[in-house]
C-alpha cells in the first residue's frame, strides 16, 4: 500500500467470534491493523482488569490497534444525556491513552430535524472534551450518518471545521457517500484539510433498496457491503484519496454481511489490494 495510507479492518463484522479467533483469523487473510468497537470491547465501561486483557489479546495476535470505535450521545441539547455523553468519551479516551491508540473513531449522532440546538450541544461537548484529548494526544474523528444531526458531507466538514481543534477530525464513510453528496472526488477534495479517517465498504444507491429495517422510512438507506458488491465507485475512492494526499487508515467495514463475515473480509482484501497494488 502506499506509504501515506494504511489499511485496516473493523472487528465489529465478526463479533459473532471471541476477540482471540476474530484477530487470528484477521491476521491470516492479511490484515495487521484493527479497529475496535463495541461488540468486542467496551472501552467507556471497561475495568483495569479487562483493559489488561484486552492488551494482551492485541499483543499476542501480532495486529496493531488503529482506533477504538465508540459512539455516545454528546449532541443532543438534553444536558443531562449530553453530560453522560461526554463522560463516556472521557473514559473511551483514557483507556485509548493506556493502549497506545492515537483515535477514537464515532459518529456525530443528535437529530436532522433540530439541527441548531444538535449542533451547538454537539460544540459544547467537544468543547468540554478539548483538555482530556489534549492530555491524552488523541484525536476523534467523526462522520455524518444517516439520520444524525446532519448526514451531508459539506455541512459535517463545516461544522468539524468551525471547532478549530487539533483533536477532532472527519471521517469519510464511504458507503454513506450517496446520501453525503453526489460528486465523489468533490467530497473527499472538501474534507481533505480535516480527513483524519475513512470507512470503507460497498453499499446499493437509496433508490435501490426497497426496504430497510435498521432505519425509519424518512432516512435514506444505505448498507455496509463486501467491496465490490454494490454501486460505488471504489477506484474513484482511491483515486479522490491518492489526489488529496491522505494519509491516514482505510478501515473495511462490511459489517451488513454478518452470515458470512469472513469470506467478505477475504474478498474485500483482495479487491482493495488490487486498486491499491498491495501484496497478498
Amino acid at each position: 500500500m502506499p506509504k501515506e495510507m494504511k489499511l485496516a479492518i473493523d472487528t465489529s463484522m465478526i463479533r459473532g467470534l471471541p476477540l482471540e479467533s476474530a484477530l487470528g483469523s484477521l491476521r491470516g487473510l492479511g490484515y495487521s491493523n484493527v479497529e475496535v468497537g463495541m461488540a468486542h470491547y467496551y472501552p467507556h465501561i471497561a475495568s483495569d482488569a479487562e483493559t489488561k486483557r484486552f492488551e494482551e489479546t492485541l499483543s499476542s495476535s501480532g495486529v496493531e490497534l488503529a482506533a477504538l470505535c465508540g459512539t455516545y450521545p454528546i449532541a443532543y441539547p438534553e444536558d443531562e444525556v449530553r453530560r453522560k455523553g461526554v463522560q463516556y468519551f472521557q473514559s473511551t479516551i483514557e483507556r485509548a491513552r493506556q493502549l497506545g491508540c492515537k483515535l477514537v473513531v464515532s459518529e456525530m449522532m443528535g437529530e436532522s430535524k433540530r439541527f441548531s440546538d444538535c449542533a451547538g450541544a454537539f460544540k459544547r461537548s467537544v468543547g468540554e472534551l478539548e483538555p482530556t484529548l489534549e492530555r491524552a494526544g488523541v484525536t476523534i474523528c467523526f462522520e455524518a450518518h444517516p439520520g444524525d444531526l446532519t448526514d451531508k458531507n459539506q455541512v459535517a466538514v463545516d461544522l468539524i471545521k468551525g471547532l478549530e481543534s487539533s483533536h477532532v477530525r472527519y471521517l469519510f464513510c464511504v458507503p454513506h457517500c450517496f446520501i453525503l453528496g453526489e460528486d465523489m472526488a468533490q467530497m473527499v477534495d472538501y474534507a481533505k484539510d480535516t480527513l483524519g479517517y475513512v470507512h470503507l465498504a460497498d453499499t446499493l444507491r437509496p433508490k435501490r433498496t426497497f426496504f430497510s429495517g435498521r432505519y425509519s422510512p424518512d432516512v435514506p438507506p444505505h448498507q455496509h457491503l463486501t467491496l465490490g458488491k454494490g454501486d460505488v465507485d471504489l477506484a474513484a475512492v482511491i483515486s479522490s484519496l491518492k489526489k488529496a494526499n491522505y494519509e491516514g487508515f482505510v478501515s473495511v467495514n462490511p459489517f451488513s454481511m454478518f452470515d458470512r463475515p469472513m469470506e467478505s473480509a477475504a474478498e474485500s482484501r483482495r479487491v482493495i489490494s488490487a486498486l491499491l497494488d498491495l501484496d497478498d
